[in-house]
């Protein structure tokens, strides 16, 4: 017959295992012939004798894959997520350039472009696979960086060159009359 075993106590060493019709039979250890010990929800296979189980074996189980075991929370629309997720790198790089930017004069906006696009791009994969990735705020400050550095690198005129950077100048003297 296949069952499970539906209460084991370690200290009396006696057990109760169910059948599939949820008839139950009481078994011992001694009567266990399974892989380690006898524990609640095992499915098992055994035999009935005089109202006993007797012969009592683990039903063979695929083999499962080790998993970290990792606390989870649920977000506000309920949404499961665990505690490993991380920054998506598409967000870290975007903020990145985004402040980068800052140090390049009429070359900005095209920088911004390139943290606009990150940014745009990690919101997809956020979006994609939330329980993996995170990190929306960063992108949100991303795009409004590089939007106001890309605006005030157009607004603000270059730097006039100054004389000692232009070779083609030459200095007449001055008579004094």
């Amino acid at each position: 017959m296949k069952g499970t075993i539906v209460a084991f106590d370690d200290r009396e060493q006696e057990g109760i295992v169910a059948d599939e019709q949820g008839q139950r039979y009481a078994f011992s250890l001694v009567q266990w012939r399974g892989r380690g010990l006898p524990g609640p929800k095992t499915l098992v296979s055994f035999e009935v004798r005089n109202g006993q189980a007797v012969q009592v074996f683990n039903l063979p189980e695929r083999q499962r894959r080790a998993r970290r075991k990792v606390a989870a929370h649920q977000d506000t629309q309920g949404v499961t997520f665990s505690e490993s997720r991380r920054y998506a790198g598409a967000a870290i790089a975007a903020i990145a350039i985004a402040m980068l930017g800052l140090f390049f004069d009429t070359l900005a906006p095209f920088v911004e472009v390139l943290a606009v696009f990150l940014a745009l791009l990690a919101l997809y994969q956020i979006r994609k696979t939330p329980e993996r990735y995170k990190g929306r705020g960063l992108c949100v400050a991303a795009i409004l960086l590089a939007l106001c550095v890309a605006t005030l690198s157009l607004l603000v005129e270059p730097a006039p060159k100054s004389r000692l950077d232009s070779s083609h100048d030459t200095v007449a003297p001055v008579e004094e009359s």
